[in-house]
């Protein structure tokens, strides 16, 4: 009886402790994302040292080959400019001149033509205007070189590049002209006079252009513009500090402008080139 009393109070115990929940079987681990980060760097102090500003120069306008005017003989030097600007400079007395016009349009050359047929020659420009009478060329105003006209001065019309011995000018509409010269060049029309632009300069007509003239220091120096510009800018562009005009003509331009130069005579030449004229000066080393 008292066995059976135990087991009965047994049971009733069991019945009263409430169930343990089931253990779960842990799931495959899932990969967790660690950030890799790399050290900070420590802050240092360290500035970079700042490269001085270059002192301003007088120096005249880049060229497209950075070396601006160079010498090409004794007293003369040539530039090309970065918009295009063709310039060859000379002292008066470092060159002799040789005019030439043909009156046979059979007979024209381009400027490069015309220097390549002179052996002693190392430079050649355009001249002034010229009309057509009949088949005829006559050149318009004044040519002269080595004393001989080819051309007799137009009064009073455009201006004239004279150079006498080691002295050269370019004047407005001269009457006459006062003996001869080692080069007299009449064109139309007159571009600069002491510095100062001729006011009323066609501004529309886009053309290539030619002119000559004298700078500060007296020197003669020849202009051309292949690209083309109107009167007005050429006028405005030949007062630069690269080129520095005191007093400038207009040449013929268009289809006539040309400049060629040589370091030597039967060397090759450069510079622009013309198409076929009648007319072209000549320099040559004094």
């Amino acid at each position: 009886m008292p066995r059976f009393l135990a087991l009965l109070l047994l049971l009733a115990l069991a019945a009263c402790v409430p169930p343990q929940p089931a253990t779960p079987t842990p799931a495959d681990p899932q990969p967790t994302a660690t950030a890799v980060r790399s050290p900070a760097p420590s802050p240092t102090s360290v500035r970079a040292t700042p490269t001085p500003a270059p002192a301003p120069t007088s120096t005249p306008a880049p060229t497209t080959d950075g070396k601006g005017w160079q010498p090409l003989a004794a007293g003369v030097e040539v530039l090309r400019t970065d918009d295009g600007l063709y310039a060859l400079r000379h002292d008066p007395a470092a060159v002799q001149y040789t005019a030439h016009f043909q009156t046979d349009p059979n007979q024209a050359s381009s400027v490069g033509e015309w220097l390549s047929a002179d052996p002693a020659a190392i430079a050649a420009i355009n001249c002034g205007f010229y009309r057509d009478d009949g088949g005829v060329y006559h050149h318009i105003g004044l040519l002269m070189s080595a004393g001989k006209t080819l051309s007799k001065l137009r009064s009073g019309w455009g201006g004239v590049l004279v150079v006498r011995s080691d002295q050269a000018t370019a004047v407005r509409k001269p009457k006459r002209l006062l003996g001869p010269a080692a080069l007299g060049l009449q064109g139309w029309p007159m571009l600069v006079e002491n510095q100062t632009i001729i006011p009323q300069l066609d501004g529309s007509d886009w053309s290539r252009r030619t002119a000559a003239g004298v700078d500060s220091r007296g020197r003669v120096v020849w202009v051309a513009a292949p690209l083309g510009m109107t009167l007005a800018d050429f006028a405005q562009r030949l007062l630069r500090a690269d080129l520095g005009l005191v007093d400038a003509v207009n040449l013929d331009g268009g289809v006539s402008t040309g400049l060629r130069w040589r370091a030597r005579p039967g060397a090759l030449s450069s510079g622009p080139d013309s198409l076929p004229i009648p007319c072209a000066v000549l320099l040559s080393p004094a």
